[in-house]
């Protein structure tokens, strides 16, 4: 998906981090969702695929209207770790800072439907 992100908006700025986009500096986020166990869906009248990415979009959005995006569910400190994301924006010739290379993605869980 982020190569044809790519190709079709060359030079594209992009960040795994929030702070960044929310002022500007980046036209795309990219952030990983954790939809598993308690956070994953039961799907109706959809695939499962189509009702996990509905429930990571609304955990996107809350974290968004309730200004948490900054607060990820995985931590990797202190420990050193490897942005999976940032590499693949890399590959997609996405633009993207290269020491976001070894910055953590932003991990959001999923949460229960009420």
């Amino acid at each position: 998906m982020l190569e044809r992100v790519g190709s079709g908006f060359p030079g594209l700025r992009c960040t795994t981090r929030p702070e960044l986009w929310l002022v500007g500096d980046a036209e795309l986020f990219v952030w990983e969702a954790f939809v598993s166990g308690t956070g994953k869906p039961v799907p109706a009248g959809i695939t499962q695929h189509a009702a996990d990415a509905a429930a990571a979009t609304d955990t996107f959005a809350d974290r968004l209207e309730n200004g948490t995006l900054s607060d990820s569910d995985v931590v990797c400190a202190p420990s050193s770790s490897f942005n999976l994301a940032a590499a693949a924006a890399t590959y997609a010739g996405l633009e993207i800072a290269s020491r976001e290379l070894r910055d953590q993605v932003q991990v959001y869980r999923t949460q229960p439907a009420l």
